[in-house]
């Protein structure tokens, strides 16, 4: 297991992290993952080889509805159900996260779990969420792996255990910054107690933007553009507007790593609230939006030092980022 930048001893930005530094530091969200890898060599569509996976972020009480917002930061993407969220501001499934071509094999596997459970009213849809970034580099991306039932074992996998990064479940097969990329959370504490946590499923930048200057000089070659999807969680109990606002921050958090999405790149912030509106109308959101950037970038990084190096379709291999690349602008935490 490689280390996240709190076990490095490394602190980013200005707020303290929650106690396990991810989105489980919210009180009541879970994270799920399956992995799907199996096959070597060149590729045989249909039979591999296969790096890909499926994670579900769930919030506390599924199936919701819970406070919800949408920032698309460039939209280059083929996710489903944001539209609805941006509209209502009302989140009614987990969050579901996976390679391109498997969001409608995700939304299926959802939409049966409902059905199987009795969670369906016969007149009624559902608005599923499921977001995704191309794994296609090292994945046999038109095999389609990802089956409906993976869904439900993301789900049944969820947990408030403090998650795996790196190369596992959606982020098996992904790049980021020229290097492996994949999964990553973080957690930053609010004044008064309160938390946001961020779980990103990173497969965007290049090696020359990344804000460190060695890893210039040390990467492979690799996908450009890519995307990202950034989860943003809290019980800071924000109605829809305010909650809107500081996922528009989780930019920020992208841009201080080095991204600037490139044209091609799916860049797409879901945020939920799990706590019910408080009906403040003199709240300080600048703590809020500090930590959405500062979460958001630690996240990144977390994903970046958490992945093994993998090899997948063709030989094509993406390469682990070296701990010694970490930013070199976080700081010693005192022993």
């Amino acid at each position: 297991m490689r280390p996240t930048l709190q076990q490095l001893g490394m602190a980013w930005g200005r707020l303290p992290p929650g106690p396990t530094d991810s989105i489980v530091d919210v009180p009541g969200v879970r994270v799920g993952h399956v992995t799907l890898w199996w096959g070597d060599g060149a590729l045989d569509v249909g039979w591999g080889p296969v790096r890909t996976g499926v994670t579900a972020a769930v919030p506390p009480g599924a199936p919701g509805p819970w406070t919800a917002a949408v920032h698309v930061i460039n939209g280059y993407g083929k996710s489903v159900g944001l539209l609805q969220v941006a509209e209502l501001g009302q989140l009614e499934s987990p969050i579901f996260l996976t390679n391109t071509l498997s969001v409608a094999a995700v939304l299926q596997g959802y939409l049966r779990h409902l059905r199987d459970g009795g969670q369906f009213h016969p007149g009624q849809s559902r608005n599923v969420v499921v977001a995704e970034c191309n794994d296609g580099y090292l994945n046999d991306l038109w095999g389609f792996a990802v089956q409906p039932h993976h869904a439900e074992a993301a789900l049944a996998a969820a947990s408030a255990s403090p998650p795996a990064q790196g190369s596992v479940g959606a982020g098996t097969g992904m790049a980021g910054f020229g290097h492996k990329g994949g999964v990553g959370t973080a957690s930053r504490r609010l004044p008064g107690g309160r938390t946001v946590g961020v779980l990103v499923l990173l497969n965007c930048g290049e090696a020359k933007d990344l804000i460190t200057h060695p890893a210039r000089a040390a990467a492979r070659p690799a996908p450009g553009d890519g995307s990202i999807i950034i989860v943003v969680a809290t019980d800071a109990g924000l109605d829809r507007w305010d909650l809107a606002r500081a996922a528009r921050r989780a930019s920020h958090g992208l841009g201080r790593v080095g991204a600037y999405s490139a044209p091609g790149s799916g860049d797409v912030v879901v945020a939920v609230d799990v706590a019910d509106p408080d009906g403040s109308t003199a709240r300080d959101l600048e703590p809020l939006f500090l930590a959405t950037a500062e979460a958001t970038s630690a996240a990144i990084w977390n994903a970046l030092l958490t992945a093994e190096t993998v090899v997948g379709r063709d030989g094509h291999v993406l390469y682990a980022l070296p701990p010694e690349l970490a930013p070199q602008n976080a700081t010693r935490r005192p022993d």
